[in-house]
């Protein structure tokens, strides 16, 4: 896998790396069986699938080239998820219920043995490179020595794990900021809800409109058409003692362009 900064990357160019070819997908796996400290034979396929989604998020958003294989594994995964989660049909007599996991676990256990050998023999390859001494040197394309990639006993999986957790980590220390859009009430707006309300012909105690109103903004909305209203002679205003204030519907009609100047 290569780390590119290609057209619409957000990583400067200076930060392009070559790396050699690394694990495929039966390695993620692997690796996912190992770190969830779970039995090949007994996959948790639902929890399997979404861990294998999110290192691929997570290789995605880093720009690593994620070749095919990831993609077709990742659609594999879904479908054997998919599966596994709905009712499977009732097994004919004498017939035991198929495992849809079982292509899955056959496979990576194939893997496993392979990856096992090929680790013996790198091992006895390595015992050999002691014993003898190299013909040649290996060179790269330019004719300089290839200089070799050693990361020891770790995987790019392991480091992408650390690189996981930690994000992860800060996602909960530092969440989103919430932010908070508060809704607009207009003076217009507030007095075709008054007028509205007086279509019964009755006062309107001033008090309990504006008790009965949803925030600070709209009673501020509300107390700035009243006044409006009282100017433009469309109430009458009396007082009814304990500080409250009655609201009466004058006779004069709304004159739809005296409400221009406010906006919806």
């Amino acid at each position: 896998m290569k780390l590119v900064d290609g057209h619409g990357s957000l990583l400067p160019a200076s930060w392009r790396v070559q790396l050699p070819a690394f694990e495929g997908p039966l390695d993620l796996l692997l690796h996912l069986v190992r770190i969830n400290e779970i039995e090949i034979t007994d996959i948790p396929v639902a929890l399997i699938c979404d861990q294998f989604h999110e290192y691929l998020a997570l290789m995605d958003e880093l720009d690593l080239d994620i070749a095919a294989e990831y993609i077709y594994e990742a659609a594999l995964l879904i479908q054997l998820k998919a599966r596994v989660l709905l009712p499977q049909p009732e097994p004919e007599p004498g017939e035991a219920l198929e495992d849809p996991r079982r292509e899955l676990i056959e496979r990576l256990l194939e893997y496993q043995r392979l990856k096992e050998a090929a680790q013996t023999l790198a091992e006895v390859d390595g015992l050999r490179h002691g014993l003898w001494t190299r013909s040649g040197r290996q060179m790269d394309a330019a004719g300089g020595e290839e200089e070799e990639f050693d990361m020891g006993d770790l995987s790019l999986f392991d480091l992408l794990q650390v690189l996981r957790n930690v994000l992860r980590r800060y996602d909960e220390e530092h969440p989103s900021p919430l932010t908070y859009r508060g809704e607009t009430f207009s003076v217009r707006g507030q007095i075709e809800r008054l007028l509205h309300r007086f279509d019964g012909g009755r006062s309107l105690d001033l008090q309990d409109d504006l008790f009965a109103l949803s925030s600070r903004a709209e009673a501020i909305a509300c107390f700035l058409a009243v006044l409006e209203m009282a100017r433009l002679n469309l109430v009458r205003l009396h007082s009814a003692g304990d500080n409250s204030v009655l609201l009466f519907r004058t006779t004069r009609p709304l004159d739809p362009i005296l409400l221009e100047d406010f906006t919806a």
